[in-house]
């Protein structure tokens, strides 16, 4: 046996569970009357725009990693409190929401 046996565990059981995702379903079917199919529409439009916040978000914060990164010795500002930024982006979720919303009560 090797030296990481809990390697060739993670090996065996996603080998032996990786089979049982072939059957599973995450998203919504398409319904056969037009307002479940309206519903579904709503649900994949919704579904992409948090598909691009996050990819939008992931990027920011990856970018930010490696921009800020330690290695370059620089030293950061030391600020607590920006009010601007707060406002910011306590205002962009709530558009983002209330677009979202505008939809989903037609």
């Amino acid at each position: 046996m090797s030296r990481h046996p809990r390697v060739w565990m993670g090996i065996g059981l996603w080998s032996l569970f990786g089979q049982a995702q072939a059957a599973w379903d995450v998203n919504m079917r398409s319904g056969a009357t037009e307002v479940s199919r309206s519903v579904f529409d709503l649900h994949m439009t919704i579904f992409w725009i948090c598909v691009i916040i996050g990819v939008l978000v992931f990027a920011a914060m990856f970018w930010s990693m490696f921009a800020h990164r330690r290695s370059k010795r620089l030293e950061s500002a030391h600020f607590h409190e920006n009010t601007r930024v707060e406002v910011l982006w306590t205002i962009i979720p709530l558009l983002i929401l209330i677009g979202m919303a505008i939809p989903a009560t037609r």
